[in-house]
């Protein structure tokens, strides 16, 4: 890492992406402790690895020898432990700063992008994995087969979720960046599409001569922001879309999922499949990932063959349970893009009737995006609203679940709704509507998760 401290403290360890970074510089060497406000299943894992977690935060938690602090943007200037570190002296890395310094001396592969970029980058690290070469990676969601998020290896490739929600990205130095798709989202900080637009080109900026930007056809711009900054570009998509170099055709049904071949600039084609993960949108992300392995010269073939055992990531359509013929899954989506591609999805597999009970997540976002919320619930038969979940941020007047409801109403004044923002209602509402045949969704990237199991629980009639 950074001037290669040997004892760092992590404020807020038990963050999805936090968790990850501590424990890649934990397996390589360094003295690691942190402290968060819960116990949960990150830290857990932290205190297995060998790190000591500390539960609330204090001014006491910092050792006398610390090299470095790490934040994240989640965590305001008046934590005592931040201001005990400035005050100290003590360097303090915002948690990007990290995730780039675990990368020296590697090949970083980058996946970015408004949505997928999770699902994206666990199926590339499970890809390069499987070929034998021995990443490392640091990913926002765990990865079925490896139970975590982050990973120590030996060999030349690191890969990363770059996230662009504070702009922090641009502190990463990659060698190949997959970017899935640019649209509006966290205007609280951006202000406008434009200056996300123009994040994404700092970032591409960074490429080295030698590297490559893999970039969506489903979004043109994408591909003239990459070469506008004078990058390599690798463009991919569905066969017959406009600039593709690498494309796939769906030929058939596997599982949940399909079977697909992708194409190749140099006439090279491959037969690949996911059985898994449901929806056009993932094949999609399968195919930059390819991509990237063609990008970095590696054998497509393998790659191919690797690509088909990734089995998902938790929160990403995450089969929960199954009671009295009901199916009840998991999903993290909670921008309407990746609310319309998930129900879409869903709407295709055999089910009678697909129920979704949503979480809207921060105030900004439901209001900056409550109009594209309307239409993003079109192939849902029922949609059941909580409240909004805040994610720190102060409520905003007016901004409810309701501002969801009201939304999908005025698109369709028949769609089927229920605004429920009392949590104990939700089960006994739910029990009274679901039959067997059917999947009901819970959906949003907060603490909506928890719903999941108690429903499988009452289903079973526990």
């Amino acid at each position: 890492m950074v001037n290669k401290p040997k004892k760092i403290h992590f404020i807020g360890i038990g963050g999805v992406g936090m968790s990850g970074i501590a424990l890649v510089a934990k397996s390589r060497g360094v003295e690691v402790s942190g402290s968060d406000m819960k116990e949960s299943r990150a830290t857990k894992r932290l205190v297995d690895a060998g790190v000591e977690v500390m539960i609330g935060h204090d001014a006491a938690n910092l050792a006398d020898d610390l090299d470095a602090v790490v934040i994240s943007s989640a965590i305001p200037e008046r934590n005592p432990e931040l201001a005990a570190a400035r005050k100290r002296g003590i360097p303090v890395w915002h948690r990007s700063q990290a995730l780039a310094s675990l990368g020296e001396g590697k090949k970083t592969l980058a996946c970015a992008g408004t949505h997928g970029k999770t699902t994206t980058s666990s199926m590339l690290a499970t890809t390069i994995d499987r070929m034998g070469l021995d990443p490392s990676f640091v990913i926002g969601g765990t990865v079925d087969g490896y139970d975590t998020n982050a990973k120590s290896g030996t060999g030349e490739y690191y890969i990363v979720e770059a996230d662009e929600s504070d702009g922090s990205f641009v502190h990463l130095s990659p060698h190949v960046a997959l970017v899935t798709n640019i649209e509006p989202d966290h205007l609280d900080h951006y202000g406008s599409l434009e200056a996300i637009y123009d994040a994404f080109a700092d970032f591409l900026s960074l490429l080295p001569d030698d590297g490559a930007a893999v970039v969506c056809a489903d979004n043109p711009r994408l591909a003239q922001v990459a070469r506008g900054v004078g990058k390599r570009t690798i463009v991919y998509g569905e066969k017959g879309s406009a600039d593709c170099d690498v494309c796939f055709e769906v030929t058939g049904r596997r599982g949940l999922g399909y079977a697909f071949t992708v194409s190749f600039p140099d006439g090279t084609s491959v037969e690949t499949e996911i059985t898994k993960n449901p929806g056009r949108h993932n094949v999609l992300n399968a195919t930059g990932v390819l991509g990237v392995v063609w990008a970095c010269g590696l054998d497509v073939a393998q790659a191919a063959r690797a690509l088909a055992t990734f089995s998902g990531v938790r929160r990403r359509f995450d089969l929960v349970g199954e009671e009295g013929g009901v199916v009840v899954v998991d999903d993290y989506a909670h921008h309407p893009t990746e609310i319309r591609a998930t129900i879409e999805a869903a709407s295709k597999l055999d089910f009678n009737h697909v129920h979704v009970l949503f979480q809207p997540h921060r105030y900004s976002r439901t209001e900056s995006l409550a109009r594209e919320f309307g239409p993003a619930f079109d192939e849902a038969d029922s949609i059941i609203v909580m409240d909004v979940y805040p994610a720190g941020e102060t409520p905003i007047p007016g901004i409810t679940g309701k501002t969801v409801i009201d939304s999908i109403l005025r698109h369709n004044p028949r769609q089927q709704v229920a605004w429920l923002p009392h949590r104990p209602e939700i089960i006994p509402f739910l029990l009274q509507r679901l039959s067997a045949g059917d999947l009901i969704i819970t959906m949003g990237a907060g603490d909506v998760t928890a719903m999941a199991p108690l429903l499988t629980h009452a289903l079973a009639g526990e």
